[in-house]
């Protein structure tokens, strides 16, 4: 998309009515319509993410550099491994017109979303590109508009965002940490934001896969009881009386929160909710008038 074509001016004026609704702009991050989305939300003092994929995309001068108009830069290891971020880090999704690159991206977020492998959230497709595609997907499978909306103007996609997106997962890219983060002040969202900054800055997502972190999981905890194995008892209470044992259980127990939080990431489990209906059912499993001050097996 050139400057000062129908499809830049589009996303440029995107790009801007999605800063000045409270958006984060998140998109592959190099130029056309990308630059025109993030040019146009930094114009209007937004905050801009581009999950770039410097590895496989080559211009003339070789790879492909990050458009100027980025806050965060997050490089993907690979075309596949690029989408997944984008879909997994964004409460909404606008798809442009575009190529074959935009239609992989949106069959891959619309059978995540369709099939609920991500919580759902609304996919907006701008103009009438798409359109035939949609109409022929659609026409057997009415089920497939769920959380499908169409849009031809930039003011209209933002109103569908602003109706529908999952708020909160933008504010995992807030550009600084706060200080003095403790379990009074902290969230949840907050601890994910810490440990993803971390895995990113060293591009450790492809060893950052269930099967590896539940495992990471039952390692930690292992090493946890190491530090109880053979006490006695009454040696329990000695143990909060040892400033460096109580520092190397508290490194241990964060070990295991770490990997729990990237493994509730990976898999799109939100933990406040899962901990909450667990409990629910938990209640009802053991009432509390039956098993007060002591346990059997139900």
């Amino acid at each position: 998309a050139p400057d000062g074509g129908d499809a830049f001016r589009f996303a440029y004026e995107l790009g801007r009515r999605l800063a000045d609704a409270g958006f984060e702009t998140l998109n592959g991050g190099h130029d056309g319509t990308m630059r025109a989305a993030s040019r146009g939300a930094k114009d209007q003092g937004g905050v801009t993410v581009g999950v770039t994929c410097p590895n496989m995309l080559r211009g003339r001068d070789g790879p492909l550099q990050p458009n100027p108009h980025l806050d965060v830069i997050l490089p993907a290891p690979d075309m596949l491994a690029r989408v997944n971020a984008m879909m997994r880090l964004s409460g909404g999704f606008v798809v442009l017109d575009g190529g074959t690159g935009t239609l992989c991206e949106l069959a891959i977020v619309w059978e995540h979303v369709g099939k609920r492998f991500i919580p759902p959230r609304p996919i907006v497709i701008a103009g009438n590109a798409w359109d035939a595609l949609i109409d022929r997907m659609t026409s057997d499978r009415p089920s497939a508009t769920d959380h499908l909306h169409r849009a031809t103007t930039p003011e209209s996609i933002v109103a569908i965002l602003a109706d529908h997106a999952v708020r909160g997962t933008r504010a995992r890219y807030a550009k600084t940490h706060g200080t003095g983060i403790n379990d009074t002040t902290a969230t949840v969202a907050q601890l994910i934001d810490i440990m993803e900054r971390f895995v990113n800055e060293r591009d450790w997502q492809p060893f950052h896969d269930p099967k590896n972190l539940s495992a990471s999981i039952a390692i930690e905890a292992a090493e946890l009881m190491e530090h109880f194995q053979w006490l006695r008892s009454d040696q329990l209470d000695d143990v909060k009386k040892d400033p460096r044992k109580m520092g190397d259980i508290g490194e241990e127990l964060a070990d295991i929160l770490a990997y729990v939080l990237s493994f509730a990431a990976t898999m799109d489990i939100d933990l406040a909710s899962s901990l909450a209906n667990k409990m629910r059912k938990n209640a009802i499993k053991y009432p509390a008038e039956r098993f007060r001050g002591k346990f059997e097996a139900s």
